[in-house]
């Protein structure tokens, strides 16, 4: 050690202060780009790996979402080749339409994904359908469903592209087959109709990112359903797009990068066609969330390469330190800061966000709504007889349901956005954005029913266990113009579950049931 030290002293006395300068400079340079080349080749290898890891998660999506379409398609096709067999087997008087009637509601009713059935003769008139055991004088011959398959002699099922149903108003996506008679004659067409918002809800359970997409589309490009639902899209045409127009075309399934069309966004695509039906799945990741903290990453990295160069001078390193300490000073107020932020805007018993944190946050998405038009709902509970609760428990105990129940609340609360709080006493409001009316009612029926399951000791109540009461409004419906009209609407709400029984959910006043 004391012989390199000699040697480094000597040559450096040996140099000229110009050429020590030259050569730590040159020590330096070579130093940075060293460091940079090894950081930059890992940057890019992690990137890889990022896009590769973005493309086996989108091709999971494209996996479950085409799944679920062809089991739903699966079930309709089977439900019209019986009720196909029956039409054309069978004569449609009226003992025979109220055993179809009977069999179309049970079908409905047993499969998910179908919202109704229909008979039609040849003209087009309704004979069966599965809402309704009264004949309905309606008819259906101008649906190119129905004159796909006068024009058609094949009794394949047909997937029409997506129409606004008369009977519901929703938006549907008809799948249909033909009948005929003995002689093969166009006798006319069975019908199921999937609703697209049943589609809609299982994309929303998927993991994608708030600009990432995730699609059903027939192979002539008519969406089927998207995620996020955009209703001007649903009679767009895609087949211009790069995905059919490049991709499809020379492969089923596959992945790929594309901006999209229809926002504009870059994205790492997935798509894949399900066999046996004329559908394409596809989802997409946007790039910005797949290199989010990738990014980061970057600016850490880089980050590091100029300490590195701080540190090879003394002042440097100092000058880090006192970076380093004022960073973590500035980390522990900010923790501070955020705690008491926290503490204001929980309710110090539940755990929920309170009354205040509530306000501000309808406050924002009501402001949201006006400008984008979009949904929002809210729903008002209320445990049942619960004075009764504290008067026979004691007011730890009712501390203690008041606990559950806000756990119970916050367990069927699955997305970001969504906010459950306690409203005050033994109420709890729940705040749910890009929601509607009957979306809200099932969220709220979800936590009515864990709440009645969790089956919670309670004497003092007629059915012996904690039941809650709730009144679900949404900001379309009729007099709700302000904040305050949605909390009066909800309110109002709840009163008429409490007056009709409790434990249930009220979405509609007598008012609006009478008309």
């Amino acid at each position: 050690m004391m012989s390199s030290m000699k040697t480094i002293m000597l040559v450096s006395g040996r140099l000229t202060p110009k050429a020590l300068s030259v050569g730590l400079i040159a020590f330096i340079f070579l130093i940075c780009v060293t460091l940079a080349s090894a950081i930059a080749w890992q940057l890019k290898q992690s990137a890889n790996e990022r896009l590769m890891n973005a493309r086996i998660a989108v091709s999971n999506i494209v996996r479950a979402s085409g799944q679920q379409a062809e089991d739903t398609l699966r079930q309709a096709e089977s439900i019209l080749s019986n009720l196909a067999e029956r039409v054309e087997n069978d004569k449609l008087d009226a003992e025979q339409r109220t055993r179809l009637f009977k069999v179309m509601a049970s079908n409905v009713e047993a499969t998910d994904g179908i919202q109704g059935l229909f008979i039609y003769n040849s003209n087009g008139d309704w004979v069966v359908n599965s809402f309704s055991s009264e004949t309905v004088a309606k008819n259906n011959s101008d649906r190119s469903y129905f004159i796909y398959h006068k024009n058609h002699p094949d009794t394949a099922t047909h997937i029409g592209q997506v129409i606004l149903s008369r009977t519901t108003g929703e938006m549907i996506i008809p799948v249909s087959r033909r009948t005929q008679y003995p002689d093969g004659s166009f006798s006319g067409v069975v019908l199921a109709t999937l609703p697209v918002a049943y589609f809609q809800h299982f994309f929303e359970r998927l993991d994608v990112d708030k600009q990432g997409v995730i699609l059903l589309a027939l192979n002539n490009g008519d969406l089927l359903a998207r995620r996020p639902m955009i209703d001007t899209l649903m009679t767009t045409n895609i087949a211009k797009g790069e995905l059919f127009s490049r991709y499809l075309i020379n492969s089923d399934d596959g992945t790929a990068s594309l901006t999209s069309m229809v926002d504009g966004v870059e994205r790492v695509y997935a798509y894949s066609r399900i066999p046996g039906l004329p559908i394409v799945a596809a989802a997409g990741l946007s790039l910005d969330s797949v290199f989010d903290t990738w990014w980061t990453y970057v600016y850490q990295a880089s980050i590091m390469v100029v300490l590195i160069i701080i540190v090879l001078t003394s002042l440097g390193f100092l000058f880090y330190r006192q970076i380093q300490r004022l960073l973590v000073a500035e980390a522990e107020l900010r923790l501070a800061q955020h705690d008491l932020e926290h503490i204001a805007k929980t309710d110090s018993l539940t755990g929920l966000p309170n009354r205040r944190c509530f306000d501000a946050k309808l406050a924002q998405e009501w402001s949201r709504t006006s400008r984008t038009e979009s949904s929002v709902a809210l729903i008002l509970i209320d445990i049942d007889w619960f004075k009764q609760y504290n008067d026979y428990y004691g007011h730890v105990l009712g501390d203690e349901c008041l606990k559950q129940i806000a756990q119970l609340i916050g367990k069927n609360i699955n997305r970001p956005a969504d906010l459950a709080a306690r409203y005050g006493g033994e109420e709890f409001v729940i705040l749910l954005p890009e929601t509607n009316l009957a979306g809200a009612v099932n969220i709220a029926e979800e936590v009515r029913s864990a709440i009645e399951a969790a089956d919670i000791e309670h004497r003092g109540s007629s059915v012996g266990i904690v039941t809650i009461s709730a009144g679900v409004a949404s900001n379309h419906q009729d007099g709700v113009i302000e904040p305050a009209d949605l909390l009066e609407k909800a309110d109002s709400l709840l009163y008429s579950a409490k007056k009709m029984g409790r434990n249930r959910v009220e979405h509609q006043s007598r008012e609006d049931l009478k008309t």
